[in-house]
């Protein structure tokens, strides 16, 4: 029984200083793209690819693509692309932005770039695109043209996974299993399972221990100086007395 016992304690030793030691273990990061946005406003047709799911300090690739309409001029005065993140899921956040400013738009352009997610960020980014452009249509009646200003476009996007919750979730299975393991020795020792009082009495025994062991860890530093003291001030009193003796005996020369 006793090697039982030794056994299973040692399991959860282990498991508990697994528990303590390891850190939020973050999986690799998935490449898959996702088309987030794909709506058509006067003249525009725009377009946001980007990765699907991502995780804080990871990061996030993005295609914002704008398409002009064949029978329209497009001229761009201001785009600006801005995501936002959630830190602790809760508090928006900027976590990444650009803009450009005054040009034709004749053809598709591609606007691609990537970024790393800040940590504690998680939740469902949201992308905002603002827009300002002029466009310029011609009929039969000669040339018409259209200003929009301060277009703005949301859309949700990447999904940036909760890690910080998973590694709770787990360390919460691993201290689930420790206290069945416990609660296995603790029956075969006693013949019984752990009452929710003993559980709180072992807790604060456990508590008490680690107090203790920080109390005597302060007592064997002051034992420790107060033992360097002691040998310095015994030397130091060895070579008083040794020198006191020398004088004391030594004969004068002139004595002799």
């Amino acid at each position: 029984m006793n090697k039982k016992v030794m056994s299973t304690l040692s399991l959860c030793i282990s498991l508990f200083l697994a528990l303590i030691c390891a850190g939020v273990g973050a999986q690799s990061q998935t490449n898959e793209i996702e088309t987030f946005f794909d709506s058509k406003i006067p003249g525009i047709r725009i377009q946001v690819n980007a990765t699907s799911i991502t995780r804080p300090t990871e990061g996030i690739t993005f295609n914002l693509s704008i398409t002009p309409d064949v029978q329209a001029e497009i001229k761009i005065t201001f785009i600006n692309l801005t995501i936002y993140g959630f830190k602790n899921g809760t508090d928006k956040v900027k976590i990444y932005t650009n803009c450009s400013r005054n040009f034709d738009l004749t053809k598709t352009e591609i606007y691609s770039d990537s970024f790393y997610v800040p940590e504690r960020v998680w939740g469902v980014a949201y992308g905002e695109v603002v827009l300002d452009y002029n466009v310029t249509v011609t009929d039969q009646f000669g040339k018409h043209q259209y200003t929009f200003q301060d277009i703005i476009l949301g859309f949700t996007m990447t999904r940036i996974e909760n890690v910080y919750l998973k590694s709770l979730e787990e360390q919460l299975a691993n201290l689930q299993n420790m206290l069945k393991e416990l609660n296995q020795t603790f029956m075969d020792c006693f013949g019984k399972n752990l009452t929710r009082d003993e559980l709180l009495d072992l807790n604060q025994t456990l508590r008490q221990l680690q107090q203790d062991y920080e109390t005597l860890k302060g007592v064997k530093s002051e034992l420790d100086n107060t033992r360097t003291a002691v040998v310095f001030l015994a030397v130091v009193a060895v070579f008083f007395v040794v020198t006191t003796a020398y004088l004391a005996l030594r004969k004068p020369k002139g004595y002799l």
